[in-house]
């Protein structure tokens, strides 16, 4: 979910998916607000159970989160694995699998990094990072990266076949209680069994007591490189982050692009949409990734820099993501903290369960007691 104007740069990922226009319900029995990984694939999942299951974006689909994350598939949560919340990359994996997504996803691990001081270089391999530190290799955890736009494209045209409604540039402002609870959009209001908010850093509209701080988090993506060179630098070959600051993030795209990112960007009500690519603050952390990234390696001295883009995060204390029933009928999930990739798929099945069943959302996700 994100506002149509939101000037947060461009990323390289394309979402290439034809959304039809729908006729607006007056009531359906699931309505999603969200257009993201997790409210598609929420839809996807709740059409197993429902006839009519409706998507609202006020953006276009992907154009949150979900369109300008780095791609980077983690386990669990950034509190750890939870209960529901254990199987995220199997989930991810699941779904991808069902629906024939070609979304360039490779699960391989995810390398740790972490900062060593010293003029010299340690035991290779090393990589140069600022203040005379470098990166070297701790462990490998469960993880991979895959293409973030053609998830989302893909996971739209799967819920579109399965007879999902989605909504683009549709806007939802509220919540109105009652039975059923009424979704506001505009000057109309949509009637649902189920309600779910699947806004991420976009939540506190609608809870505002969720405990979560938005930001937009930065990333750059270099010009295409050669197979040989990537090879050569190794940083990247698997996708990667570092355990202790200054942070860094990166990964290698199919096309051969390196794509790497740190910094956040706040602002100061928490409407991370006022937050613009373009700020003077914004602009001196991409220039200072950018002087990292060529740091890393010989190769990458002048390597060229394609993209500059920011994407919406949230986060909350402790790491633990928002997944609650917040009003009878009514559920919400957010702050996912960098592991939206492959949480949505799990969070996903949860709230199907919840909509379909009746099943209760897990403590962990509760929300000032609810």
């Amino acid at each position: 979910m994100a506002e149509a104007d939101c000037d947060w740069g461009v990323p390289p990922w394309r979402i290439d998916v034809a959304v039809p226009r729908a006729p607006r319900p007056v009531r359906a029995d699931v309505a999603i607000v969200g257009a993201g990984f997790t409210g598609l694939a929420t839809a996807l999942a709740c059409a197993r159970h429902f006839a009519s299951v409706h998507v609202f974006e006020s953006g276009a689909v992907g154009a949150g989160a979900s369109g300008r994350t780095g791609g980077i598939a983690l386990e669990g949560t950034a509190a750890g694995p939870l209960p529901g919340a254990d199987a995220c990359l199997d989930a991810l994996a699941a779904l991808v699998r069902e629906h024939a997504i070609e979304c360039d996803l490779a699960l391989p691990g995810c390398w740790i990094v972490r900062h060593a001081q010293g003029p010299a270089a340690p035991t290779a391999p090393c990589w140069p990072d600022a203040d005379a530190t470098w990166l070297v290799r701790e462990r490998v955890e469960p993880g991979g990266a895959l293409d973030p736009g053609k998830l989302v494209a893909g996971l739209a045209s799967a819920a579109l076949r399965a007879g999902v409604a989605i909504h683009e540039h549709a806007r939802a402002d509220a919540v109105l209680p009652g039975a059923p609870p009424r979704l506001a959009i505009g000057d109309r209001s949509v009637a649902a069994d189920r309600i779910v908010l699947a806004t991420n850093a976009f939540l506190p509209r609608f809870v505002p007591d969720a405990g979560i701080r938005p930001a937009l988090t930065l990333a750059l993506a270099s010009a295409p490189l050669a197979r040989a060179t990537l090879e050569e630098i190794a940083l990247g070959a698997m996708p990667f982050y570092t355990s202790d600051l200054p942070y860094l993030w990166g990964r290698a795209t199919q096309s051969g692009r390196l794509v790497i990112g740190a910094g956040l960007a706040f602002d100061d009500a928490g409407r991370v949409e006022r937050v613009a690519i373009g700020r003077a603050d914004v602009q001196d952390v991409l220039a200072r990734v950018a002087a990292r990234i060529r740091g890393l390696h010989p190769a990458l001295r002048e390597v060229e820099i394609t993209h500059a883009w920011g994407g919406p995060i949230a986060f909350r204390e402790g790491g633990v993501p928002v997944l609650a029933e917040i009003a009878p009928g009514v559920a919400a999930t957010g702050a996912c903290a960098g592991h939206g990739v492959a949480l949505s798929a799990a969070i996903a099945e949860l709230l199907a369960r919840w909509a379909g069943e009746g099943a209760a959302l897990p403590a962990w996700g509760a929300v000032g007691g609810r």
